[in-house]
Parts: C-alpha cells; sequence; structure tokens
C-alpha cells in the first residue's frame, strides 16, 4: 500500500472517530479524500488547498501534518 493510501485509511478512521458536524470530522475527511486519490503526499496537500472554509483548511492541514509524520517513516 503506498503512503497516501495509508494516510488515507487513518484520516478516514479519525473523522470516523470524531463527532457528527465537527471541524475535526470535516477535516479528517478532507484529508481522507485528498489522500485517496492523489498519489503523492505533495499532490495531496496542494488539493487541500482548495479547501474555502479557514478553519476546515487549517485543521486539515494540521492532520496532515501530523499523519506524515506519525506514518511517513512507516
Amino acid at each position: 500500500m503506498t503512503l497516501n493510501k495509508i494516510i488515507a485509511a487513518r484520516a478516514d478512521e479519525l473523522a470516523d472517530a470524531a463527532p457528527t458536524g465537527s471541524l475535526d470530522r470535516r477535516a479528517a475527511a478532507c484529508v481522507a479524500v485528498a489522500y485517496a486519490t492523489t498519489r503523492t503526499p505533495a499532490a495531496a496537500r496542494r488539493a487541500l488547498t482548495q479547501i474555502t472554509i479557514p478553519a476546515v483548511a487549517a485543521a486539515a492541514q494540521t492532520i496532515a501534518s501530523q499523519l506524515e509524520a506519525e506514518l511517513g517513516t512507516a
């Protein structure tokens, strides 16, 4: 499994665990989609820049950074 797919799967788990409608759920879902539909972390990060809600965009970037740091060496 590629790094992007691993990050997407973990972000999906985070989204499922977060309360419905919460900022964390929205941000983690965005990360899951971005990483699942791109080939590289850099491409996923570019996709995340398209989020138009500033709070969700910032939270998504934070989650992406955390997951890349946690899983990037896997």
